[in-house]
């Protein structure tokens, strides 16, 4: 039997709905919880989704043993460093693009998913 994938999202404000309902509708896979600094958007999760947990501390989501995956759907010049924290904490991480402000930002969130046998990826819709 598949192992069912826990995901965090980070970021509910233009995309991260998008991710969370996507993420939702795929079979094997549960979205435990999602962060975001605006709590009217976590209430509007939660309105949405009752049984997604929401909090306004990331390090809620990088520190939950249970969730498998981050995906990043925060402003971009926060990708890097939330990408990175994911990384670090074991997490599998989707960053949605631009996955950086540079490419040494790239560069260092796949030498660290490598060196972790972790798996990143950039979103691209179009």
């Amino acid at each position: 039997m598949q192992k069912t994938i826990n995901v965090g999202v980070v970021g509910c404000g233009y995309w991260g709905p998008n991710l969370i309902r996507n993420f939702r509708a795929q079979a094997g896979c549960d979205v435990k919880r999602v962060c975001d600094l605006d709590v009217e958007r976590l209430r509007h999760m939660k309105n949405l989704y009752p049984e997604v947990e929401t909090t306004t501390e990331f390090s809620d989501l990088v520190e939950d043993k249970e969730i498998d995956a981050i995906a990043v759907a925060t402003p971009v010049n926060t990708h890097f460093e939330l990408a990175m924290k994911a990384l670090e904490a074991g997490k599998h991480t989707f960053v949605e693009k631009p996955m950086a402000m540079s490419t040494s930002e790239c560069d260092e969130m796949n030498r660290l998913a490598a060196e972790k046998k972790l798996t990143i990826m950039v979103g691209h819709t179009f």
